[in-house]
C-alpha cells in the first residue's frame, strides 16, 4: 500500500525529504469499505512506522470502531499519537486558543468568594477576542454566564471549547473589590498572524538587550523574523531574550533558522537535529542546510541569506512555560551544543519525539483517515534528547505569581526581570511574587497537547 506524507499542522515541526515508502501490494480491494479494511490499514501502517511497533498486539479486534481500535493498539505510555478523519471535524483536536484567539488560566484568588479568578494570558492579534476588547492581564469571573470555581473550571472550559460560540464576563479588580462587567461574546474565527508579537530594545539594562516574543514557528513569516534580527544586529545588541512561554511549535525550517540566527560557530554543514526510529526506519542526521530547505508553507531561506542577521551570541535567554512544546522545545535543546542557554520560567511539555503523517494516496482513495504515529526520538548535535518530563529551567518562575500581568516585554515581568537580573550580575532586584498561588486550569495545555513534531518523509 502506498503512503504519502505532507506538512499539515500549525504547531508542528515539518521535515520533508525526497523519499517515500512503496510496498509490494496486492490489488486494491473493491466494493464498499469495511471497518475491518480500515483497521487493517491502520494496523499495517503502525507496524511499519510506529516507534513502538514491537508493542503492537498480534491479533487485535479489527471490528471495533476506528478510534477505539487505534486507542486499543497504542503503546500504553504513548500520550501523543493521533488519528483523525479530515471528513469528520469531530475527530480533530481543537483548543480554545486556536478557536477563539485567547489563552487563559484559572488561578487562586482569596478575595473572591469562589476562591478563584480567570486571567487572560494572551490575546491573538486580529482575533474576535481582541476586537471585543480582551487583552493580556484582563480578569474574568464567568464562562458562559456561570461563575467559575475550582471545581467547574475544567468543565466550563470544555463546554467553551466544543461550542460554536461562548462568553466570558470580564471583571475589574481594585484591591479586594471585584466588579463584574458586561459579558463578552466569543466567536470561533481562527486567525494566523505574524508570530513576532513584540520586539524591542529593553531600556535600563546594563547591557544592550533585545527582546522578542515569538509565538509560533511559521515559515510564511520567516522574513519578518529576519528583519527583527537585522535590526537587532544593526543596533549592536549584546544580550537577547526570546519569549516562547506560550509557543506551541511549528516548522523545523523556522526552528533551524532561529537557531542559526542566534548561535556562533554554526555552518551550513553543522548538525541541527538527529532522530532515530524503529528497526525498519533507523536513524538520520540533518544539518542546517538540509533543515532550511524544507519549509512548510513558504519558499526556502538559504543558510547564506542569514549572514546579515546572525548575532553570534555566546548566550541566549529563553523564557519558557508549561505549554512550550514541539519546535519550541527543539530550539531550547538544540541550541545547547552551540551556545549557552539560560532558561527561565516553567518546565516545558516534554515532547521529545516526532511523528509522520500517514494517509491513503491511492486513486480513488479508499481510506479517509489520517494517522499521526510517534515515529522518531529526537536529539541535538551532541546526541542529547530524552526530555520526556520536559526541559527544566535554571530559574523556575511562575509568571502568575505577580498580578496583574504586565505587557509582553515589560522589564518588570517576572521572567524578563529575572533575565535582566542575571545580565546585571544579580544586582537588579526581582519583584517578589505570590508563592502560594495555585493553578486550577490552563487553557493553553489543550494547544500544547495537540502539537507534535511532524516529520513527513
Amino acid at each position: 500500500m502506498r503512503r504519502s506524507f505532507h506538512p499539515f499542522l500549525l504547531g508542528s515541526i515539518t521535515l520533508i525529504t525526497a523519499c517515500s515508502k512503496k510496498d509490494d501490494v496486492p490489488p486494491a480491494p473493491t466494493g464498499p469499505v469495511t471497518q475491518q479494511e480500515i483497521n487493517n490499514w491502520v494496523l499495517d501502517s503502525m507496524r511499519y512506522f510506529y516507534l513502538w511497533n514491537d508493542q503492537l498486539p498480534a491479533n487485535p479486534n479489527t471490528t471495533l470502531e476506528t478510534t477505539a481500535f487505534f486507542t486499543g493498539i497504542k503503546y500504553t505510555d504513548d500520550r501523543f499519537s493521533l488519528l483523525y478523519n479530515p471528513e469528520d471535524p469531530a475527530t480533530y483536536a481543537t483548543d480554545i486558543r486556536s478557536k477563539y484567539g485567547i489563552d487563559y488560566s484559572i488561578i487562586s484568588w482569596p478575595q473572591r468568594p469562589e476562591g478563584v479568578i480567570g486571567v487572560i494570558k494572551l490575546v491573538v492579534p486580529g482575533s474576535y477576542a481582541a476586537a471585543a476588547g480582551l487583552k493580556r492581564g484582563s480578569y474574568f469571573t464567568r464562562i458562559n454566564e456561570t461563575s467559575v470555581t475550582a471545581a467547574n473550571a475544567a468543565t466550563l472550559s470544555e463546554q467553551l471549547r466544543t461550542a460554536a460560540t461562548g462568553s466570558l464576563t470580564p471583571a475589574t479588580v481594585s484591591g479586594t473589590t471585584i466588579t463584574e462587567n458586561t459579558s463578552v461574546l466569543l466567536q470561533g474565527r481562527p486567525v494566523t498572524v505574524n508570530p513576532v508579537y513584540a520586539s524591542t530594545l529593553i531600556t535600563g539594562a546594563s547591557r544592550k538587550t533585545g527582546y522578542i516574543f515569538y509565538n509560533a514557528f511559521i515559515d510564511a513569516y520567516n522574513t519578518s523574523l529576519l528583519d527583527v534580527f537585522r535590526s537587532f544586529k544593526s543596533q549592536g545588541i549584546e544580550e537577547l531574550i526570546i519569549d516562547i512561554r506560550y509557543n506551541t511549535g511549528g516548522s523545523l525550517a523556522a526552528a533551524a533558522m532561529l537557531t542559526a540566527l542566534i548561535a556562533p560557530d554554526v555552518t551550513d554543514k553543522s548538525v541541527f537535529v538527529q532522530y532515530s526510529g524503529n528497526n525498519r526506519l533507523g536513524s538520520r542526521t540533518l544539518n542546517f542546510s538540509a533543515a532550511l530547505s524544507v519549509p512548510e508553507n513558504a519558499d526556502p531561506v538559504s543558510f547564506s541569506a542569514l549572514s546579515s542577521a546572525r548575532l553570534h551570541l555566546p548566550r541566549v535567554f529563553l523564557l519558557t512555560g508549561s505549554q512550550t512544546v514541539s519546535a519550541a522545545e527543539l530550539l531550547v535543546n538544540n541550541l545547547k551544543p552551540y551556545t549557552k542557554v539560560v532558561q527561565i520560567g516553567e518546565t516545558t511539555v516534554g515532547k521529545d519525539k516526532g511523528a509522520v503523517l500517514v494517509k491513503d494516496m491511492r486513486s480513488p482513495r479508499r481510506i479517509s483517515w489520517v494517522i499521526q504515529p510517534i515515529t522518531y526520538r529526537l536529539s541535538n548535535a551532541n546526541g542529547n534528547g530524552n526530555y520526556t518530563q520536559g526541559i527544566t529551567p535554571q530559574y523556575a518562575i511562575d509568571e502568575m505569581s505577580r498580578q496583574p500581568l504586565l505587557p509582553l516585554g515589560d522589564a518588570n515581568d517576572p521572567l524578563v526581570a529575572k533575565a535582566l537580573s542575571v545580565i546585571d550580575g544579580n544586582v537588579r532586584a526581582v519583584p517578589e511574587g505570590n508563592n502560594t498561588l495555585r493553578h486550577f486550569f490552563d487553557a493553553g495545555q489543550q494547544a500544547a497537547a495537540a502539537s507534535m513534531v511532524i516529520i513527513p518523509r
